[in-house]
């Protein structure tokens, strides 16, 4: 049966380990026809075929981001779901799974799937529990779609509900508290930080986080932890592991997002139990100081143990956590939308200031490696798991959607340091062009 579109004499990165790199790719609808070489697809041109000479040019899976709120709060700017979307498909984001909704969101997410406007497949992890304390210093529950409602696995859907989100512990502000730590902050710190104890905020008890969990499961849901210091993360680890009971997590898909002061114990509990781990790619880590004021030089180290857990041989993702509290314009701002500088930040530990400045993340930081290869795994196939999708989306393979993004340069040669240049040329969605950069017309069919 012929393509409706070939791309040919390409770079083609697929993100599958059978095959991970050819020269050409097949499109009929809104799938994957074929991918091989030139000789081979080219078997596939028929009379109506659009054949698109890529001159060199590299195709890989779209981005998926595994961790956002690109939908939710785009109101901060002034901007629609409409003008979000846009914006992140000219990053080339195919998928995005929005880490936080209550129901009034939810319900304007499914009506612009009911409408068609929703441009990118977006999976939603509603919220447990509200993401601040009240005067008590209590996470208030919100139970208005789980457990009320199943979740929604249809892979076929632009709008999946596979999980909920669970908030174990604060983000240093006053609505949030604290981290929480298996040890205190440091005693000239409390003073600044706002904590409701000296080891932090803790959201939920150990019974009550094992019971959320347990039952989420029974339900069919995974579940995606806010969980950013060792205490917090002990507790979720624990929660997680007494939910399984045994079983393998390949199942359910439980996640600990940030992973901000992680213990070395800890990452072995990870690998052991197949926990899957997001981790930021892009941060100002350049302050050999950072965190000495308030864990001390014991515990600073754990700040950069997050940049280990791809090595661990479990499944982990970037996140851009992206929240609408910078410009999405400004590429280098921090919780930038852009994944190829998330790419950049995570393979170099680079920081690029306002004034343009380059610096390097601390020592301890920059001693643990993740290579381009696997950096890309973390945008593609790894967030895809994710949510339960790795057989239709996040890898260039026959039968899974169109879902591919043309870039400038080929990522796996080009120098590390000068990732954060290449350019999103064409996004494609279910087989249709969603975005063709100015000038680049003659790529995009």
């Amino acid at each position: 049966m012929p393509a409706d579109v070939i791309f040919y004499n390409g770079v083609i990165l697929t993100m599958d380990s059978s095959q991970p790199q050819a020269q050409a790719i097949a499109i009929q609808g809104n799938k994957i026809l074929a991918i091989g070489n030139d000789t081979e697809i080219m078997s596939l041109n028929g009379p109506k075929t659009q054949l698109i000479d890529l001159a060199g040019l590299t195709i890989m899976p779209g981005f998926i981001d595994g961790h956002s709120h690109l939908l939710a709060f785009p109101d901060r700017m002034g901007k629609t779901i409409d003008q979000a979307q846009e914006i992140a498909i000219r990053y080339g984001i195919t998928s995005v799974t929005e880490m936080w909704a209550n129901q009034g969101q939810l319900d304007i997410l499914m009506e612009a799937e009911k409408k068609g406007t929703l441009r990118m497949r977006v999976n939603v992890f509603p919220i447990y529990n509200e993401g601040s304390l009240n005067e008590n210093r209590q996470s208030a529950i919100d139970e208005t779609w789980y457990p009320a409602h199943k979740p929604i696995l249809n892979t076929d859907r632009q709008l999946r509900i596979p999980g909920i989100k669970v908030f174990v512990d604060g983000d240093f502000t006053p609505a949030r508290g604290c981290w929480a730590l298996s040890e205190p902050y440091l005693p000239e710190a409390l003073a600044n930080l706002g904590c409701g104890t000296d080891k932090g905020d803790i959201y939920l008890s150990q019974n009550d986080l094992n019971r959320v969990v347990a039952g989420a499961q029974n339900a069919g849901f995974s579940v995606a932890f806010h969980s950013m210091g060792d205490g917090a993360i002990e507790q979720t680890l624990n929660a997680i592991e007494y939910a399984l009971g045994g079983q393998s997590n390949k199942r359910f898909r439980h996640a600990i997002q940030h992973n901000s002061l992680l213990r070395p114990d800890q990452m072995t509990r990870y690998a052991e139990m197949g926990v899957i781990a997001s981790v930021r790619g892009y941060a100002d880590l350049c302050d050999a100081t950072t965190g000495l004021a308030e864990w001390g030089a014991d515990r600073q180290t754990w700040y950069a143990n997050r940049f280990a857990i791809p090595g661990l041989g479990t499944h982990a993702f970037i996140e851009s956590d992206f929240g609408w509290t910078a410009d999405p314009a400004n590429r280098f701002a921090n919780r930038t939308l852009d994944p190829i500088v998330h790419l950049y930040g995570i393979v170099t530990h680079r920081y690029v200031g306002n004034d343009g400045s380059v610096c390097e993340a601390a020592p301890w930081v920059v001693v643990h490696k993740v290579s381009v290869e696997r950096a890309l795994q973390m945008y593609t196939i790894e967030p895809a798991y994710a949510v339960f999708m790795e057989n239709v989306i996040g890898s260039l393979e026959p039968g899974k959607y169109a879902d591919l993004i043309i870039l400038s340069g080929n990522p796996m040669t080009v120098d590390p340091n000068t990732l954060k240049d290449l350019k999103v040329w064409m996004t494609m969605i279910n087989g249709e062009v969603e975005y063709c950069a100015a000038g680049q017309e003659e790529i995009c069919p």
